[in-house]
């Protein structure tokens, strides 16, 4: 279930993220990861982050995130999105265009997620 913070999105962005999570599905290391979709949207920054983690129930260390990937602009500047990826441990720039608010920016990370693993896989 997503956790989202600072924003209350439009409808069309919220049926959006449940889709994401409950369609994408990610192989990594020979094992298939489910995701949740983190969103914080605070005044200086907003970040869109996904926590891919194992389909069964933690262990007694809790979660583990075997794979996370978190976009991140800042809303003054919003022409380019930073995009950290844990399996790369670099962090890539993307050119946004022009995103015009917080809901603009989701659906963007969501649609560069999506296209990414597609790729991927």
């Amino acid at each position: 279930m997503a956790k989202i913070i600072g924003i209350r999105p439009q409808a069309e962005t919220q049926k959006l993220i449940e889709k994401f999570e409950d369609e994408v599905l990610v192989r990594h290391n020979n094992q298939p990861l489910v995701s949740t979709v983190y969103v914080d949207m605070q005044e200086n920054q907003w970040a869109v982050a996904f926590a891919y983690n194992y389909s069964r129930n933690p262990g007694i260390h809790g979660h583990e995130n075997p794979l996370e990937v978190r976009y991140a602009i800042q809303p003054q500047e919003p022409g380019s999105v930073q995009v950290f990826r844990s399996e790369d441990t670099a962090e890539r720039t993307l050119d946004a265009g022009s995103i015009k608010d917080a809901d603009d920016f989701i659906r963007f990370a969501l649609v560069q997620e999506r296209t990414f693993i597609a790729n991927a896989g």
